[in-house]
Order: structure tokens, then C-alpha cells, then sequence
């Protein structure tokens, strides 16, 4: 099927180049032949008419471009004085340079006005010039009045006489106003004379011609073969789905039609290049070739359409207009939703027609100071209307990154009655909304901490009591049955673990809020460091855990509540005890960069960490999700709100089941 789709486009390029080919040949061709001046047919002059003559004499290219160059160079040697004037050259010199030009051709002019006569022989009458010299071709030509009225033709002892068709097609006029040409042109001429230039060109172009003849019946025959083969294929070249046929709709119609004229105009001016006509071809060949193709292009456009009124839609003026429409639908669109929009159109509008009015008024006065200061006051206030709409569009996306920053008390000032004020206005009740919305969740968690504390405090007093009786109970000697011991240690257990629980509760509560007195001194954070583990010792041991400390040997100081930052500690080695894999190293790091000091407790976990790092943070949330060991899920809730109320931060990260704890101060000396 390609193959075949192939062989049809090669047929439709052979038909279009043949068609070509044709047709530029037979214009170029008639038009050669035909031509007033160089035409290859017959002179007037002769019966036997040939459209491509052999003779160069005989020709009309001797009898009228030849005969007009030989009637202005032999008249110049005698010419009248009004026509001597205007030459700046003298009469000599004129003679000479004619001589140049004419070298072989013998003449003799006789001005009758003038009695003045010049001839290039030694003869200086007509008898005497017609009695010598016998050339291949003599002429004898008649002037009056600025035109030849009389032309006679010796060509080879025989006799050719005027006929007025030659006289009225001469191009150059006579230089004398009544006078006689003598002319003898003999057989031979050399190759300096302009004769021979006009004779070689005679002969090139009838061979020329000749040879066109031939390629315009051959490009015909093989033009209808192209044909015939094109037509008996069946394959589709060019389907509505095709992409050349699809790339070309992008094309607009009226580009196609101006490239057709301008290839119609190279097509009239490549008609006048009779004097060179393998040129006038090419430009004809190129011309009828590009009509051709796009004619084709056409066709298949216009085919492709299930509707045929739709291939005026690829028309550049159908385009504009849905472009003109659809911008014209979307500015009323945007000034009936936009105040601002209307007003900009508006001004827009009424600067250009000031700006028009003032103009005319200045061409009509020829005042050109009002014709350019015009336009620089309308632009000029147009440009700062402009700029102080955009001020205020700036100042108000300044006013929003200051709320976004976390100043929301920041109230963007109303300036106008546009949409830019209706912004600013939306942006402030935003504002309040979102003061608001703060506001309410700051009440809600006071009340929560409030509630937690006066619960917890509430507890504390019973609880205390219970506590306080069973150490009583556990005194007594004679307690039977003996099972009822096992109760009392369970009882005492677990009311300790509770008043833990609540203790924690407590202390989070207050820290989560602030509700806490600080005692901020100078700490030394690797002493504080050592007594935690200190205190911890047995636990640690316990886990079967081998801690790795490493410290600076200079002692570091933090700004921070010892008693505090003491309970910090104490949590995290708290959980590391309870949650490390038995028999594993602890790393615990003191690092001090830059003023920074860092402290970071690493150890692999028991269980799968298999949670957000900001998520074990929370209130009550334990890595233990069974939750089989002991622990109330605060303690590391309770140490981020202890370091961040002393002006530190606190961080957990987690690779895999590496748990890593940061807390961070500012160093001080």
C-alpha cells in the first residue's frame, strides 16, 4: 500500500512538473516568436513566412531591433544642431565611437536640412556608394519628419520594399529630421562588430527555440501518461486524517492567495523577458508549478470538509474575528466581575481619543508642540494611575505576608472603592476571623489544662489517703488468710504507679501551658548529664545496656532550670531503659559548635519504630502500642515542653530502629 501511495505522488509530481513545462515553453515560446523587436518569425517584408526563421536578414529581429539601432547610430554623425547641443561629446568623437560599435558595416547619411553628409568609405554620394559597394544586404532608408517613410532591402540582388508595419514598430527615432541612409552590410563580419553580437543571439535563440519545441511535446506526451497512471491508481495520497493535509489548514487562506498573485506578477514580468528566454522559462516554470500545487491543496481542503463552508475557517479574517470575539467576551466578562477593569478600559479608551483628536487638531494647525505634548500628558496620567492602583496592590501583599508571618493584629488600611479595596477589606475580615479562631483555641486549651489540674488535684487527695492506709495495712503482723498479703503489695503496686500517672499528667499540663516558674541559671550540662545516669544507674543496669559517653573535657554551660532540665533527662534515660533492645549500646554525644550545644542520646529500639518522629511527641502516645510496659506515653510530651519553655529545642529522629534524641541550648562561658 505504500508502495503503491509512493508511485502515485511520483505520477502527480511528473504530471505537475510536465504541465509546467508546457505551458512555460508555449508562452515563452509564442512570446519569443512573436515579439515586436527580437521575434525569430518572418519580417513583414517577405511572403514566405516562417515562425522561426533561418535567415537572420530576413528575420523581424534584423528589420526592426537591428534597423533602430542603425537608424539612431548613423543619423548621430550628422545630427541637428538642436540635437548636437545636447551632446557633450564632439562631432568626431561620436563618429569614432559609432565606427567602433559598426566596424564592418558600411554607410553614408545625408542630412537634407543640413546639406551635411558623413559616410565611413570613401564614397561620398549615392550613386557612387550604390556602385561600389554590393554586401551581403544593402539598405536604403528614407527620413521624414523624424521617422522613416521609405525602406528598401537588397538581400542578395534581390529587391524588398517598404512596408509601413516595419515603420510604425521602429523603437528609437531618427537623430536628423529629413535625410537618407545608405547601408552595406557585407557577408562576412568580424566578431567586434555589433551586427555580429545581433546575429550569434539570432541564432542561439532560433535554436533555443527549437530545442523548447521539443521539450514542450515531449512534456505533453509524458504529461498524459502521468495522468492516465494517476487516475487508474487507486490509492488515497492525502486522506482527512493525513498530517501534510492536517498542516496545512494551519495555513491561512488569504497567505496562499497573496503568494498566487505574487506568483501571477512573476508570471506577467517573466512574459516580458523575450531577451532572455531560458530565463523568462525558469520564472514561468517556478510560477505555473507553485499555482499548480497549491491548486491541488486546495481541492484536497476543500474535499476533506464534511461541510465546505468550513474550509473558510482557516481564513486568516475568519480567525481574527473569533480571536476579536472571544477578547471581546472576555473583557466584558471581566469588567462586569471587575470595577477596577471598567475604570482601566475606560480611561484607556478616552486617552486614546484625546490622543486622536489632539493630533488631527495639530495637522490641521501644523502645530507640533500640541501633536507631541498630547500624548505625553495622556500617558503620563494614564502611567500614574496605573502605578498607584499597583502601590496599593503592593501594599497589600506586603499586609498579607506580614499576616502569614504570624502577625495577625496587622490591619490593611481601605484606600478607594475598587476591587483592590474589596480585597484589602476580605484580607481584614480573614484577619479577625482568624484572631478569632486562635483566640478560642487557646480558651479551649487553658480550660483543657485547668480541667487536667484541678482533676489531678483532686485525685491527689484520695489517692494519697489509699497509699497512706495500705502502708498502715502492710504493717500489721497478723493478717489471715495469708493470700490477703498478695492483694495488699497488688493494691500498694498499682496505687503508686497511679499517683505517678497523675503526677505526670500534672506536670504536662503545666508545661504544655506555660503555667510554670523557672529558675534560670548557669548549668553545667555534663555534670547534670552524669548525675542522671547517676540516679538511673540501676535501671540501666538492669536493661543489660552498655552506655558510651562522649564529652568534651571542658566543662559546658547552659542557661536553663537545673530541676527541669534534670526531669528532661531523667525521662529519656527513663525510655531508653524501658524501650532499648537488651544487651545494646547507648551513645550519648555533648557536642559544642558555633555556640550551639547539642546533646544526643542514640539507642536501638525493641520494638519497630514504625511511626511519624512528630507523632511519639504527642500526649499519651507510646511506642509500646500493647502498651504491656510501664509508662504513662508523657514523657517525651513533657521533656519537648520543659526544653522549649528554657529557650531550647528538642528533636527525635528515627532510621530505622536507630532512636535518636536532640535537645539543643545556646552555649555560655
Amino acid at each position: 500500500m505504500r508502495k503503491s501511495k509512493g508511485l502515485k505522488f511520483s505520477y502527480l509530481v511528473v504530471l505537475f512538473v510536465c504541465i509546467a513545462t508546457f505551458f512555460s515553453g508555449m508562452i515563452t515560446s509564442l512570446r519569443s516568436i512573436g515579439s515586436s523587436s527580437v521575434g525569430t518569425i518572418t519580417s513583414y517584408m517577405h511572403d514566405d513566412k516562417k515562425l522561426i526563421e533561418s535567415e537572420f536578414y530576413k528575420s523581424r529581429y534584423f528589420d526592426v531591433d537591428n534597423l533602430s539601432h542603425l537608424i539612431y547610430w548613423t543619423t548621430s554623425s550628422v545630427m541637428d544642431e538642436v540635437e548636437k547641443n545636447s551632446f557633450d561629446t564632439d562631432r568626431d568623437r561620436i563618429r569614432e565611437q559609432i565606427g567602433d560599435v559598426i566596424s564592418n558595416t558600411k554607410y553614408l547619411v545625408i542630412n537634407d536640412d543640413t546639406k551635411e553628409y558623413y559616410s565611413n568609405t570613401d564614397y561620398n554620394t549615392p550613386k557612387a556608394f550604390e556602385d561600389n559597394l554590393k554586401g551581403q544586404c544593402d539598405l536604403i532608408i528614407k527620413i521624414k519628419d523624424y521617422r522613416v517613410v521609405n525602406y528598401t532591402k537588397n538581400l542578395e540582388g534581390k529587391i524588398y520594399k517598404n512596408n509601413i508595419d516595419i515603420t510604425n514598430r521602429l523603437s528609437r527615432r531618427s537623430e536628423i529630421k529629413d535625410g537618407e541612409i545608405y547601408v552595406s552590410i557585407p557577408k562576412n563580419i568580424d566578431g567586434e562588430d555589433y551586427l555580429n553580437h545581433l546575429k550569434s543571439s539570432f541564432v542561439n535563440t532560433g535554436n533555443l527555440l527549437k530545442t523548447m519545441i521539443i521539450v514542450e511535446s515531449s512534456s505533453l506526451i509524458l504529461g498524459i501518461v502521468a495522468m492516465i497512471l494517476y487516475k487508474t491508481n487507486k490509492s488515497y495520497l492525502f486522506d482527512k486524517d493525513s498530517f501534510w493535509l492536517r498542516l496545512s489548514k494551519f495555513v491561512p487562506l488569504e497567505l496562499y492567495l497573496f503568494t498566487i498573485f505574487l506568483a501571477i506578477v512573476l508570471l506577467t514580468q517573466s512574459i516580458d523577458w523575450y531577451y532572455d528566454l531560458l530565463g523568462g522559462f525558469i520564472w514561468c516554470f517556478l510560477s505555473i508549478g507553485y499555482m499548480l500545487t497549491v491548486a491541488y491543496i486546495f481541492n484536497k481542503q476543500i474535499n476533506s470538509y464534511d461541510n465546505k463552508l468550513d474550509f473558510f475557517k482557516t481564513t486568516f479574517v475568519y480567525r481574527a474575528y473569533k480571536l476579536i470575539i472571544k477578547l471581546f467576551k472576555e473583557t466584558l466578562k471581566l469588567t462586569r466581575s471587575m470595577a477596577l477593569a471598567k475604570r482601566i478600559i475606560i480611561l484607556a479608551i478616552v486617552c486614546i481619543a484625546v490622543n486622536v483628536f489632539m493630533i488631527i487638531y495639530a495637522i490641521e494647525e501644523y502645530n507640533a508642540f500640541i501633536g507631541i505634548l498630547a500624548p505625553i500628558i495622556t500617558i503620563a496620567g494614564f502611567t500614574y494611575y496605573m502605578l498607584k492602583k499597583l502601590s496599593y496592590l503592593s501594599y497589600i501583599m506586603d499586609g498579607t505576608q506580614r499576616i502569614k508571618n504570624g502577625d495577625i493584629h496587622h490591619k490593611l488600611q481601605l484606600i478607594g472603592e475598587d476591587n483592590f479595596t474589596t480585597l484589602a477589606d476580605n484580607i481584614n475580615n480573614i484577619r479577625d476571623g482568624l484572631d478569632k479562631a486562635i483566640d478560642s483555641q487557646l480558651r479551649s486549651e487553658r480550660m483543657k489544662s485547668e480541667l487536667i489540674t484541678n482533676v489531678s488535684h483532686d485525685l491527689k487527695t484520695p489517692l494519697t489517703s489509699i497509699i497512706n492506709y495500705v502502708e498502715l495495712i502492710k504493717k500489721e503482723e497478723n493478717i489471715s488468710p495469708e493470700y490477703l498479703k498478695d492483694y495488699i503489695n497488688v493494691l500498694d503496686s498499682k496505687s503508686k504507679r497511679l499517683k505517678v500517672l497523675i503526677e505526670d499528667l500534672f506536670e504536662a499540663s503545666k508545661a504544655s501551658s506555660g503555667n510554670i516558674e523557672l529558675n534560670m541559671e548557669k548549668i553545667d550540662l555534663i555534670q547534670l548529664l552524669r548525675q542522671s545516669i547517676g540516679e538511673l544507674e540501676e535501671k540501666l543496669s538492669e536493661a543489660n545496656l552498655d552506655l558510651k559517653i562522649n564529652v568534651p573535657e571542658d566543662k559546658v554551660y547552659v542557661r536553663a532550670d537545673g530541676r527541669r532540665l534534670y526531669r528532661v533527662l531523667e525521662n529519656l534515660l527513663s525510655n531508653i531503659s524501658k524501650y532499648s533492645l537488651p544487651n545494646t549500646r547507648v551513645y550519648i554525644d555533648i557536642t559544642e559548635v558555633e555556640g550551639r550545644v547539642k546533646l544526643i542520646m542514640k539507642n536501638i529500639s525493641s520494638y519497630e519504630l514504625n511511626f511519624d518522629p512528630e507523632e511519639i511527641m504527642e500526649r499519651f502516645k507510646r511506642a509500646d502500642d500493647s502498651r504491656n510496659t510501664e509508662g504513662s506515653g508523657l514523657g517525651l510530651a513533657i521533656a519537648r515542653d520543659l526544653v522549649k519553655l528554657q529557650g531550647g529545642e528538642f528533636a527525635i529522629d528515627i532510621d530505622g530502629d536507630l532512636f535518636k534524641s536532640i535537645i539543643e541550648f545556646d552555649s555560655i562561658k
